[in-house]
C-alpha cells in the first residue's frame, strides 16, 4: 500500500511539473568598463511593457563592489535619467524603469565614479503581449 501511494504521489508531481508554465529567464550579456563588470537583470524576465524592475550588478576585481559609484538608468534618449538605489554595499543597484512598449528597447546605464563616467547600452527584448 505504501509503495502504491508513493508511486501515485510521484506521478502526480511529474504531471504537475510537466503541465506548469515554463519560466524563460533572459540572460543579458555583461559589459566591461575599466576594471568594472556590469550585468543587468530584469524583473520579470523577460520584462513586460511599462514599468519593470532593473537590477544592475556591478563588480570590480575579485568580484568586489565598487566604492563611490552612482548608477542611473533610462530606456530612451528622450527620458530623464533616474538614479538607481544601492541595495546594501554589495554592488547591486535597483530601480523600476518605464521601458515603454514594443518588441525591444535599448536600456542605458550611466555609471559615474568621481569625474569618470560611462554610458552603457543593453538591448532588451520585451515579453510578447
Amino acid at each position: 500500500m505504501k509503495n502504491n501511494l508513493s508511486l501515485i504521489f510521484g506521478l502526480i508531481a511529474i504531471c504537475l511539473t510537466a503541465c506548469s508554465e515554463k519560466s524563460e529567464t533572459v540572460t543579458i550579456p555583461a559589459q566591461r568598463w575599466k576594471d568594472i563588470d556590469v550585468r543587468i537583470e530584469t524583473h520579470p524576465s523577460p520584462p513586460l511593457a511599462g514599468m519593470s524592475e532593473i537590477v544592475v550588478i556591478v563588480t570590480g576585481p575579485r568580484g568586489r563592489p565598487i566604492p563611490d559609484l552612482t548608477v542611473s538608468l533610462r530606456a530612451s534618449e528622450s527620458m530623464p535619467w533616474v538614479q538607481a538605489i544601492q541595495d546594501g554595499l554589495i554592488g547591486v543597484y535597483r530601480r523600476a524603469v518605464d521601458i515603454g512598449d514594443g518588441e525591444s528597447v535599448i536600456l542605458q546605464v550611466h555609471l559615474q565614479q568621481g569625474s569618470d563616467e560611462q554610458i552603457m547600452r543593453f538591448p532588451i527584448k520585451l515579453a510578447a503581449s
